[in-house]
């Protein structure tokens, strides 16, 4: 684990999706929070859990969060996980398999879920604890969501009406009505040492449709397993920042719930400084934006969060020995070099 807990926008989403639906003023409150009020259209962006956790029950105060979390998870499709973990899903056989899947590349989309997977006799339990969020008060509206995916996982195999034997939970509010509605021959724990799924070996041994996924996407993988190091959950819970200036460090330890001295230390054991991750993360939004022929160098420059043009073009260059222009020139030479039929 990296010891900052990130998770990908496009699930913070799903609880904007229902708290809208609830009536709550998600739009003001976004303003006046931490979170970037354009998380909405960055799906693919990282946000800090504890920060999205305490602004969600804020926001949806009217609702208890165990039933907020299990309202908002039920929104939740193939769509909100990020495309590798989509894809591996897919393109396994069988639900035990499309588990497994989920078991290794989890952390793509949520830093500080660490599933394992263990044998009860003839059943299998899935633990997915939120390291380091035991104790958040707010812990169930993570938990819900974590727990739906693999319910949704199961009933790919096991048709819709599917329900698991068991399911525990650290949080101690006990499940709404409609939690037990949906899930009526399921056992419900709360306050229990980890977040869990018991399910039966036969069902998830059952074959699944295959899908029609493409090539699954390698990114901060390590041994076949997604991993998160420190600077590089860092750099990407900085990143949707960059468009209002330069992210200064006191706000960055706020946002990941870190001391800025903690933040410093935990830096310079990695050998990296704060000013190198800011530079990384505007470099790598840049080029990323530069790819789209249509973007304007100047508006690339401040979606990255550069001063000018200028400041820019100087930054660009010593990160790439080119300017940004010559760099698009070369990008779209090499595409359609790539993209040119053989005869």
């Amino acid at each position: 684990m990296s010891e900052i807990a990130i998770v990908r926008a496009a699930h913070l989403n799903v609880y904007l999706d229902e708290l809208r639906e609830i009536g709550a003023p998600v739009d003001r409150s976004l303003r006046n929070s931490r979170i970037p009020s354009w998380i909405e259209e960055t799906p693919d962006a990282y946000v800090s859990i504890p920060l999205s956790l305490e602004w969600i029950a804020r926001c949806g105060r009217d609702l208890e969060p165990t039933d907020l979390g299990f309202r908002a998870a039920q929104r939740a499709t193939l769509a909100s996980l990020s495309a590798p973990l989509r894809h591996a899903l897919l393109d396994a056989p069988t639900g035990f398999a499309r588990v497994r899947a989920l078991l290794r590349l989890a952390a793509l989309d949520d830093s500080a879920l660490a599933p394992r997977m263990h044998m009860e006799g003839d059943q299998v339990r899935v633990v997915c604890d939120m390291q380091g969020l035991g104790g958040n008060p707010f812990v169930c509206l993570g938990e819900w969501l974590n727990l739906q995916a693999l319910i949704s996982i199961v009933r790919s195999v096991a048709g819709p009406r599917w329900s698991p034997s068991e399911l525990t939970f650290v949080a101690r509010q006990r499940p709404s009505s409609a939690a037990r509605e949906d899930l009526p021959n399921t056992r419900i724990l709360v306050g229990q040492p980890h977040t869990s799924i018991l399910m039966d070996l036969d069902v998830l041994a059952r074959p699944g449709a295959a899908g029609d996924s493409g090539a699954p996407e390698q990114a901060f993988l390590d041994d076949e397993a997604a991993t998160w190091s420190f600077p590089v959950a860092l750099r990407s819970a900085i990143r949707p920042y960059l468009a209002e200036g330069y992210p200064d460090l006191p706000l960055m330890a706020e946002v990941v719930g870190l001391s800025g001295r903690t933040l410093q230390r935990r830096l310079q054991l990695c050998g990296r400084t704060y000013s190198d991750l800011v530079r990384e993360a505007r470099f790598d939004l840049a080029r990323e934006l530069l790819d789209d022929p249509s973007a304007r160098i100047i508006d690339v420059a401040m979606a990255a969060g550069y001063e000018s043009p200028q400041h820019f073009s100087r930054a660009f260059r010593q990160m790439t020995g080119m300017s940004p222009t010559a760099y698009r020139r070369s990008a779209v030479a090499t595409k359609s070099y790539c993209e040119k039929p053989l005869q």
